[in-house]
């Protein structure tokens, strides 16, 4: 491949590079990108036309990505208002030991998303209520939001209903016996992401919990009609998930509940309404409630939506132009060496999570380009497998532009860049692959080996 073909990937990097350090909204180094891609595709022979085909194509892609950012912008205000997420944050001040939020957040979230498989749908249900908590107790929200995401990300990892870990499976052609092969890492960084999350609870500064927690509660009572009824939406969320319902018209139901909880306890005035949907909830009560009880709104996320479409057009360009495989091929390599593989398999992974718009296309693209290389080693379908499910799936939230670090932003409402030295378990798991590889791969491919042998 020409220079000319690397121009995309590297202006795309520019541009987020310049962004980041100008603070300027990413748009513009994805605008900047777009263009230059165009003009660098052609030169390989693809007319501008055709080119605007496969970035439609990639923008339609997206469509789920936007769908779920726009029911979330909506939703948080509807229930702010409909007072669900405030009955959730006065009831579970009651249940919840605030000594130890962290790690019980991360369990918590973690044991949710095992369940349901979705991290979109534990964050925007229990995430949200124990992020309100974390915020009654002056925690600081970067810090519950990393072990939230972290927690979130243990069940797409593992959950058997998670579709990002069934994708990886099918990608590369694997079964469940992959699954297995990868127990060990996942469940090791769990145990150190618990462990460092504890020590953090145990040594961070905290408030006293007790009068902290009445006074808030004492507020709640006096702004918002505090009852078991308004959990209904919580439920209607939490069921639809549980039921395997998709999360755009999960989202939706858990919407509409929303909408007639609110309509029949406290319908608002046409303007407050409208306000809250456009520019987000807030109480304006001049009471420490308005920094807890505020959020959402179409305003908000505009940016975030349009910096997931460019990245979408973009992305679509580069797949039928066919110019991600050949960068791909080259940076790999030639090795026969299971832990340099690996490592090169991480970093090839970051940088097409970098390159690309959502958590799909990065696993469809190493789990077309990766598997000859891996199938040269003993067991490599498996060690292929395991390196995807701990680095691939996991890493996606890290990204800032990304689509789903933008949903889970944008939920929470705490900034990628924030959340992310927190966010543990994304960060251990991929280097817990690669030690892995390093020091307990020989055996471990040895057993596997016997195991296959003694199946055929």
């Amino acid at each position: 491949m020409t220079f000319r073909g690397y121009l995309p990937v590297l202006s795309l990097i520019a541009g987020i590079i310049i962004c980041l350090l100008f603070n300027l909204s990413l748009a513009f180094g994805l605008l900047a990108a777009v263009l230059v891609t165009l003009w660098s595709v052609r030169g390989l022979g693809f007319t501008y036309r055709e080119q605007l085909a496969f970035g439609w194509g990639g923008f339609t892609q997206t469509k789920p990505v936007l769908l779920i950012l726009g029911l979330v912008g909506l939703m948080i205000p509807i229930l702010m208002m409909a007072g669900t997420i405030p009955a959730i944050i006065y009831y579970g001040l009651s249940i919840v030991n605030v000594h130890y939020l962290l790690i019980l957040s991360f369990l918590l979230t973690a044991g949710v998303s095992y369940l349901l498989g979705t991290s979109v749908g534990t964050l925007s249900t229990i995430g949200l209520s124990l992020l309100g908590i974390a915020h009654a107790v002056q925690l600081p929200l970067p810090m519950i939001a990393g072990a939230l995401i972290s927690g979130a990300m243990v069940g797409e990892r593992f959950s058997p209903l998670s579709s990002s870990r069934l994708l990886v499976l099918s990608s590369i052609g694997g079964d469940e016996q992959i699954t297995r092969f990868a127990k060990s890492t996942g469940l090791l960084a769990m145990g150190i992401t618990a462990v460092l999350f504890l020590a953090l609870d145990l040594t961070r500064d905290s408030v006293s919990a007790s009068g902290v927690i009445g006074s808030f509660q004492q507020l709640m009572e006096q702004y918002f009609q505090i009852s078991l009824l308004k959990l209904i939406p919580l439920l209607v969320l939490v069921g639809s998930f549980a039921f395997r319902v998709k999360a755009v018209p999960a989202l939706f139901y858990g919407l509409v509940s929303g909408v007639v909880l609110l309509l029949f306890s406290h319908p608002p005035q046409i303007g407050e309404f409208v306000r809250s949907m456009l520019y987000g909830f807030d109480l304006n009560s001049q009471t420490k409630l308005d920094e807890m009880v505020h959020g959402g709104g179409m305003i908000a996320i505009l940016k975030v939506l349009v910096v997931i479409s460019l990245a979408g057009f973009m992305n679509g360009i580069l797949n039928k132009a066919n110019v991600l495989s050949p960068i791909v091929n080259r940076l790999m390599g030639e090795t026969g060496n299971p832990v340099v593989l690996v490592i090169k398999s991480v970093l090839l992974s970051l940088l097409v999570i970098i390159i690309s718009c959502n958590q799909t296309i990065p696993i469809l693209v190493l789990g077309a380009t990766l598997p000859d290389r891996f199938q040269r080693l003993a067991g490599g379908k498996q060690l292929l497998g395991r390196t995807m499910l701990d680095a691939t799936l996991v890493m996606p939230p890290l990204v800032p532009w990304n689509g789903l670090a933008m949903v889970i932003s944008v939920t929470l409402g705490v900034p990628t860049l924030q959340s992310l030295p927190y966010s543990l378990f994304l960060l251990l798991l991929p280097l817990i692959t690669i030690l892995f590889t390093r020091f307990a791969q020989p055996k471990r491919m040895e057993a596997s080996q016997r195991q296959v042998n003694h199946a055929g």
